[in-house]
Formats: structure tokens, C-alpha cells, sequence
């Protein structure tokens, strides 16, 4: 049932980002869909499963980006594991701490990505800049948004399929 939550969210994915690339361009750059869905899986803490959809992400998202293909899968797939294990633990509930999550998730994934260009490419990529400041606002807000969404959602459908208690 979780895979198939993560495939609905994978599709969900793809479409906020066709729509943030159709009408409005470059905003990718502040907004990191794909990073959200790893971390929210992630912080179920199962690690094989958080491997496998960091790799699948990744893939996704290289395959609709300009840069070279498995750099994403590789970093999604880092950063996912270690929110994976911090939550096993240490367990971080709450869209507080998942914000946090997603920050320190946007820094290892830019330091990965920018280690990894130098390596490959031999390409010098600005880590710390204005734009990484508001890529971890944003992202980190629309994160904890969307958590406590899907938490109180998953709530009240608990609370009305539960055990029904009769009153004497």
C-alpha cells in the first residue's frame, strides 16, 4: 500500500512539475518537488524501500533534467537514506521536524551535486548562494505543508474507518 502511495505521489510530482515548468519557467530552481516525496517516504524509516525510491525519483527527475543522467538518482537516493536513518534513530515527528528534514535533505543534496559535477564535469558549481537560502524556504515550507496535509488526512480517515464504539 505504501508503493502505491509513493507511485500516486511520484505522478503528483510530475505534474506540479510540468506545471511550474509550463507556466512558470525557472521556478524549478526554488521548488524541489522530488526532494519532498523522497523525505516523506524516507520518514517511514525503511531504508531498503527509501533506496529504491531515491533511485526511482532520481531517474525520473533526470530524465527531465539537463544535467547528467544518475546525478539526481545518486543524490535523492544519499539524502533519503540518511533522513531514513536519523529516523530510525532518532524519531522526528511533526512538520516542524520534517522542514528540517527537508533542509538538511537540499544542503546534502547541492553539496552532492556540486562534488559530483566537479568530479565528473570538472565543472565549478556555487554551492552557497542567494537562491539556495530560498530553495530550503520554500521547499522546507511547502514540505511541511503538504506532511501536515497528508497527516491529517490520513488522520480523519482513521478516526471514521476505525472500530465503532457503542455507549452503554
Amino acid at each position: 500500500m505504501r508503493w502505491l502511495g509513493f507511485a500516486v505521489g511520484l505522478v503528483a510530482v510530475l505534474l506540479i512539475h510540468s506545471f511550474l515548468d509550463t507556466f512558470l519557467p525557472g521556478a524549478l530552481g526554488f521548488l524541489d518537488p522530488y526532494l519532498v516525496l523522497v523525505v516523506y517516504f524516507a520518514s517511514g524509516g525503511n531504508l531498503v524501500g527509501t533506496i529504491a525510491a531515491g533511485v526511482v525519483t532520481g531517474l525520473v527527475q533526470d530524465a527531465f533534467s539537463l544535467s547528467i543522467f544518475g546525478l539526481h538518482a545518486f543524490s535523492l537516493t544519499l539524502s533519503g537514506y540518511l533522513v531514513a536513518l536519523l529516523n530510525n534513530k532518532i524519531v522526528l515527528r511533526g512538520a516542524g521536524a520534517f522542514a528540517a528534514c527537508v533542509a538538511g535533505a537540499i544542503l546534502l543534496n547541492e553539496a552532492t551535486i556540486a562534488v559530483l559535477n566537479n568530479l565528473l564535469v570538472s565543472e565549478t558549481v556555487t554551492l552557497f548562494d542567494r537562491r539556495l537560502v530560498l530553495r530550503i524556504l520554500l521547499t522546507s515550507g511547502a514540505g511541511a505543508v503538504v506532511h501536515q496535509a497528508l497527516h491529517t488526512l490520513q488522520a480523519r480517515r482513521v478516526r471514521t474507518e476505525g472500530p465503532v464504539r457503542r455507549r452503554w
